[in-house]
């Protein structure tokens, strides 16, 4: 795809057409790929979702997944804001978490594999003055899309990656100060964990150190996701919850609940699936 940096600088909107479709046969070739269908294909069947249809539309959000990746990689910033999802200024729960900002409340903001994360972040601008993303494992190959995404928003983002050592300080410090923090609620990809919430009806491992670190820090936890829905991509935001009032495993059931609920709703928009195989195994080890 050497042609693909002029293309998304001079045709940007051709591009977003045609890299998903470059992005899908090259996937097709991909063992990796495959092994990620089989493991999607055994959650969808266990779950009882499997259909052919959402196990091609999973291959294909995939493959959206990464031609987003490639046009944030090249685009211009004045591109990439144009492609924030949508927010509907009467939500209700919109509302509240504006009013939690307003108050000075620290927000760990709950990004979803439904759409393509960093375009969520864009959502974000108006609401945040910085930002601190907790990526999984080696943050360093996204960081220069993350820069993309700070110069379009306009405010600066730092990342950490979750395996990192100072990885619950920088948390905390963040949440302390009255910050925000952005991260994935619908997946986990610790090594263990001692806190297992149900997820699609059954126990599937969560991120307890997370929702402890905004218990002491009284933070606001808001998942989100970034649904197509009417012929655009709209981010949907569930209840605010707060951690003052809220224990962790009740916090991460409800945030599982909510993502349950989407999933059922919108299966083949979610790229969580070989994730969450991966969580309920977890969930039943010796």
């Amino acid at each position: 795809m050497k042609f693909a940096p002029l293309l998304i600088k001079h045709h940007p909107h051709l591009a977003r057409h045609v890299l998903p479709l470059i992005a899908a046969r090259k996937l097709h070739t991909s063992n990796e790929h495959a092994h990620y269908l089989q493991d999607a294909e055994s959650a969808l069947r266990q779950a009882g979702h499997y259909s052919r249809k959402t196990l091609r539309d999973i291959s294909l959000v995939r493959a959206r997944f990464m031609a987003d990746q490639m046009f944030l990689a090249h685009a211009d910033p004045h591109d990439i804001g144009k492609l924030a999802p949508t927010i509907c200024e009467h939500d209700i729960n919109y509302a509240a978490v504006r009013r939690y900002v307003q108050d000075g409340r620290p927000l760990l903001f709950g990004c979803s594999y439904f759409g393509f994360m960093f375009f969520a972040l864009l959502a974000m601008k108006g609401w945040v003055k910085e930002l601190l993303v907790v990526a999984a494992g080696d943050p360093r190959p996204g960081l220069r899309l993350f820069e993309k995404i700070s110069l379009a928003c306009g405010f600066p983002i730092q990342v950490v990656g979750s395996a990192e050592s100072t990885v619950a300080l920088r948390i905390f410090r963040q949440l302390g100060r009255g910050g925000t923090v952005a991260t994935m609620l619908d997946c986990y990809y610790g090594a263990d964990t001692d806190l297992y919430t149900d997820f699609l009806g059954k126990p599937a491992a969560s991120p307890g150190a997370l929702y402890r670190l905004g218990q002491r820090a009284g933070a606001i936890v808001v998942p989100t996701a970034s649904i197509y829905r009417d012929g655009s991509q709209v981010l949907d935001i569930g209840e605010a919850l707060d951690l003052r009032s809220l224990s962790g495993e009740q916090a991460s059931q409800r945030v599982n609940d909510y993502f349950s609920q989407l999933v059922r709703s919108y299966p083949g928009q979610w790229m969580g699936w070989s994730n969450l195989w991966a969580r309920w195994n977890m969930a039943h080890r010796p």
